[in-house]
């Protein structure tokens, strides 16, 4: 057995084609999402991250994440992340996944995180440990996991009988406008989720502007003064994968997907049927562009989006363990 880092492995190929040979049917990754949610996340990645060789052939595998960037965020700053663990049904027993979580952990633990999540990270594959999993649900647990709430990904299957959706009228009687983003309409969504969602939202949208984002994937509001007030991201099959969101995870499952999220409303201006006339709209545009498919990501709304259509495709379960760090 030799176990190397990521870094020092060239044929990644190898990794999720070994996950896609028992999971693809479930959850597969093709080599774009591969290399998206690993290489396109940062340098360190690559030293938290292990194979397991035998023979000089992979036999699993592990992807460590630690938050690398440059934006305040304190409670990223003391997590570390599991974003993807796998060992091949013929080596498992052996020992491999623990020593390779082991590995993972010693890295974490050394750089003082107090908190280790599956999934959820920054390019993550999944938002917690799939449902669909079961198996993983006990390993983890017997070494310090704890299981919490689950979270789901939500789908609408689109036919020659659905219906476009009726956009209801504003509930406070003013004119809004609601349309596709464009260029000048940037620093403005800028200004909205900065000042309503400072994190991960905020993170989220000034990487989709620096990798040439031009707002075509938001569906915004606009009031009466020029101001956006209201946003949504959406994506189909034809957007380039590096301007997609968590959304289009399953572009592997589905041939013509689209994909929702996230939506948001300043919260001056709630209560208004803005939310409820812009995810109409985006329904419609995807319906428009031939999507069979739409994913909603990462939500509890069930009750909300129901409503328009929307069942439970996948569930996760939030899985965390706490670091006790000896370098304190």
């Amino acid at each position: 057995m030799n176990i190397v880092k990521l870094r020092d492995f060239k044929e990644y190929n190898l990794l999720y084609e070994m996950w896609n040979k028992e999971l693809g049917f479930i959850f597969p990754i093709t080599k774009k999402l591969f290399e998206k949610n690993v290489f396109s996340y940062g340098d360190k990645v690559l030293d938290s991250s292990f194979v397991c060789l035998i023979n000089n052939q992979p036999v699993g595998f592990i992807i460590g994440k630690i938050w690398e960037k440059d934006y305040d965020l304190p409670t990223y700053e003391k997590s570390g992340w599991i974003s993807l663990i796998y060992v091949m049904p013929g080596f498992r027993n052996q020992g491999i996944g623990s020593k390779l979580l082991n590995l993972v952990e010693e890295i974490f633990e050394k750089q003082n995180k107090e908190v280790i999540n599956l999934g959820r990270d920054y390019f993550n594959f999944f938002p917690g440990l799939p449902t669909d999993l079961k198996y993983y649900r006990d390993w983890f647990s017997k070494r310090g996991y704890t299981l919490g709430y689950d979270t789901n990904d939500l789908v609408k299957h689109v036919t020659v009988d659905t219906k476009k959706e009726m956009l209801k009228p504003f509930k406070d009687g003013k004119n809004y406008q609601i349309r596709r983003a464009n260029i000048n309409d940037l620093s403005k969504i800028d200004v909205l989720i900065k000042n309503n969602w400072p994190g991960r939202w905020h993170i989220e949208f000034l990487d989709y502007v620096e990798k040439g984002g031009t707002g075509y994937e938001y569906m915004i509001c606009i009031d009466e003064l020029e101001n956006v007030v209201g946003f949504c991201k959406f994506c189909d099959y034809n957007t380039p994968t590096i301007l997609t969101s968590y959304s289009l995870n399953f572009h592997g499952r589905f041939e013509k997907i689209g994909g929702i999220g996230p939506l948001g409303v300043d919260i001056n201006y709630r209560r208004r049927n803005i939310a409820n006339n812009i995810l109409k709209s985006i329904i419609n545009e995807l319906i428009d562009k031939g999507v069979a498919d739409i994913i909603i990501d990462w939500t509890n709304l069930m009750h909300i989006y129901r409503n328009y259509g929307f069942e439970i495709w996948k569930s996760y379960t939030y899985t965390q363990k706490e670091i006790i760090c000896q370098n304190k």
